[in-house]
């Protein structure tokens, strides 16, 4: 199985394995590979969200954002 990001989930393949940064993608990390603050990353997720439903005004995305962020190991344990 290809690696992942651990605080996103991205896949760490081609471009982006060459940006990844340890266990996170160039999304979810600072140049020197140390996490981003969870609400930085949780914005940034709820923004990937929302460019697949654009004209969805229900959509709680960053709501969204925490749960999906729940379940990977970057947020598990905080």
């Amino acid at each position: 199985m290809d690696k992942v990001c651990y605080s996103c989930g991205m896949p760490l393949m081609g471009e982006a394995a060459e940006k990844a940064r340890g266990n996170y993608c160039q999304y979810c990390s600072d140049e020197k590979g140390d996490l981003l603050p969870k609400e930085q990353v949780k914005a940034g997720i709820a923004g990937y969200l929302k460019s697949w439903a654009p004209t969805d005004k229900t959509a709680d995305f960053e709501k969204r954002a925490e749960s999906y962020m729940n379940a990977m190991p970057a947020w598990a344990e905080r």
